[in-house]
């Protein structure tokens, strides 16, 4: 009885370190500058899977006061159900990311807009709401508190971009085109969408100031 409760208390110090390495990969997922992909997130594919076994097997011994023995089989489970875990919080937490940085950014569009045909200005990133959230964000991809990016103009529209990260060194790229009047993110790697943002960056000027 003393080995059953010693090896019960080894499951619980380990579903607990578990699920605080998928708290922070959750938390640092959500609070990033936005990305497709990070490193950050093989924690997710890694912990997700022990972290659900677990948390089964303390269940399950918690409520029939026995081992599974059928242990093979759902250590394969909770490992395929782990992975289709991180796989959703993966999109969930990208998802909600990138609903911070719109949220965030949308004083900015706002203000170039009003200084249209002439936007350039040195003070877009002291914006309450766009200076407090590229100091929290836990992935910055930030030099000197400011994202690098560009605003290019003519007399009638504008392009706000910025670089974005990746899981790889090729990283990636969100704009705003007020023509479109929304945000695109696409993966440098995505020849189409590279040349979409290409196009309707050809002929406009660069902020120098920006």
């Amino acid at each position: 009885m003393e080995k059953e409760k010693k090896y019960l208390l080894l499951n619980w110090i380990l579903l607990t370190g578990y699920g605080c390495i998928n708290l922070f990969a959750t938390y640092s997922s959500i609070y990033s500058w936005p990305t497709q992909g990070s490193n950050i997130w093989f924690l997710l594919i890694i912990f997700c899977p022990p972290f659900l076994y677990h948390l089964v097997f303390i269940a399950y011994v918690s409520v029939l006061k026995k081992r599974p023995h059928w242990k093979k089989i759902y250590r394969l489970l909770t490992m395929i159900c782990g992975v289709l875990l991180a796989g959703g919080l993966l999109q969930l937490t990208q998802k909600i990311s990138l609903t911070r940085f719109k949220s965030a950014y949308s004083p900015m569009i706002a203000q170039v807009q009003q200084r249209m045909p002439s936007p350039c200005a040195a003070d877009y990133f002291e914006t309450p709401e766009v200076n407090r959230y590229n100091h929290s964000v836990t992935q910055k991809l930030l030099k000197q508190g400011k994202p690098m990016g560009g605003l290019l103009y003519n007399a009638q529209r504008f392009v706000l971009h910025f670089r974005a990260g990746s899981v790889d060194m090729d990283n990636s790229t969100i704009f705003y085109d007020s023509e479109m009047k929304n945000w695109r993110f696409f993966h440098n790697d995505d020849v189409a969408e590279a040349e979409n943002f290409a196009a309707r960056s050809k002929g406009l000027t660069p902020c120098n100031l920006f």
